[in-house]
């Protein structure tokens, strides 16, 4: 499979996202830096889309033909939802914005797309919040990546 297949598919997999795509791009298939963060970014982007915009619509037909997987999203939604809300209510979007920038597991593009549906903040300017945290991120990654290894 082509290297640029693998990291796009791994930027847009829960929990590894671009944190796990820009090292397999760089390391493993040496492909240019520029290109491994943009085609990071991007497909880092598509789920997060999809999330803040139909996860409410898609939820309910989720518990009803899957409810083992409905139970587990609820489950991670409140706690996701009770252990974030205080910094959420206190700094709103700039809160999901850093939360995704911050290159930790379970703090990227997925969970931040969640929050800001779960806390039913507007759509766009989650989107746009979500992107920026996502770009921070990648930056911070990408730099990581090329100065912190030999």
């Amino acid at each position: 499979m082509n290297g640029f297949v693998q990291v796009a598919l791994l930027a847009m997999a829960p929990i590894s996202e671009l944190r796990g795509a820009i090292p397999l791009g760089m390391l493993v298939y040496h492909l240019n830096p520029l290109n491994v963060v943009i085609v990071s970014i991007a497909f880092n982007m598509l789920p997060a889309i999809f999330i803040i915009l139909f996860f409410t619509a898609v939820i309910p037909w989720v518990k009803r033909k899957f409810p083992s997987v409905g139970r587990f999203v609820e489950k991670f939604s409140q706690t996701r939802q009770n252990k974030h809300r205080k910094k959420i209510e206190k700094y709103g979007l700039w809160a999901i914005m850093a939360f995704v920038a911050i290159p930790f597991p379970l703090t990227g593009a997925w969970t931040g797309s969640l929050l800001s549906v779960l806390f039913e903040m507007p759509r766009t300017k989650s989107i746009i919040a979500v992107g920026c945290g996502i770009i921070i991120s990648a930056f911070i990654v990408a730099s990581l990546t090329m100065f912190g290894v030999k």
